[in-house]
């Protein structure tokens, strides 16, 4: 059941006001783009004054970041877990890794956006504290990597951010958005379904094993 109260004076009530905050942008996100989204649309969608999201974040993109840090560490989470089942081998490590991604699509939506917007529109604090738990958020799934590829850290995460890259130019290729269809139509050019799975199993098997 949803908790609603005026002013949170727990930090327990703080913590569900902060969800109830990313909850409700996070839905917005699926509605408007990221630039049609505002604190008075989240506060509104909330039913409370603009004023009164101002106690529990600072701006629109501290809430964006703490999604993307949520969704991140449930994503890599269930990566290491599924891992954890199979004996691993290129295939079946690539297989996880991209069956997994797939599983949590939402969270390339938020990668999409990361570098070019939301990370240079928050205070360089803000972008450092994002930094720092979102390499924590790492760690399980970076050392098994370490492991089975015999490669160092540096190299692991560059392999890891090579991989969420690939994943935006597949995204766009299997979550269209309305304009881009009418546009395609539009323009009278097709647009090719792929098997996400297949290609980012594909890719990923080729720079962990090929390099």
């Amino acid at each position: 059941m949803k908790k609603n109260f005026i002013r949170a004076k727990s930090q327990e009530n703080k913590n569900i006001r902060i969800q109830q905050i990313m909850d409700t942008t996070d839905k917005l996100f699926y509605e408007k783009t990221y630039h049609e989204i505002t604190l008075t649309m989240i506060a509104k969608e909330m039913n409370l004054a603009r004023g009164g999201l101002y106690k529990y974040v600072t701006s629109k993109e501290e809430i964006f970041l703490m999604i993307y840090l949520q969704k991140q560490g449930i994503m890599l989470q269930d990566i290491v877990n599924n891992l954890s089942r199979d004996k691993i081998n290129p295939d079946s490590l690539s297989k996880v890794i991209s069956q997994t991604i797939y599983q949590h699509l939402d969270f390339i939506k938020y990668h999409q956006i990361l570098n070019a917007i939301i990370e240079t529109n928050v205070t360089v604090e803000k972008l450092a504290e994002f930094k720092l738990k979102s390499h924590k958020q790492m760690t399980s799934l970076f050392n098994i990597l370490e492991r089975v590829l015999q490669k160092n850290r540096i190299q692991i995460y560059d392999l890891y951010l090579t991989i969420l890259y690939h994943c935006v130019y597949l995204y766009d290729r299997v979550a269209y958005n309305k304009n881009y269809v009418k546009a395609m139509k539009l323009a009278n050019l097709e647009i090719e379904n792929i098997d996400f799975v297949e290609h980012l199993s594909h890719f990923i098997h080729i720079i962990f094993f090929n390099n």
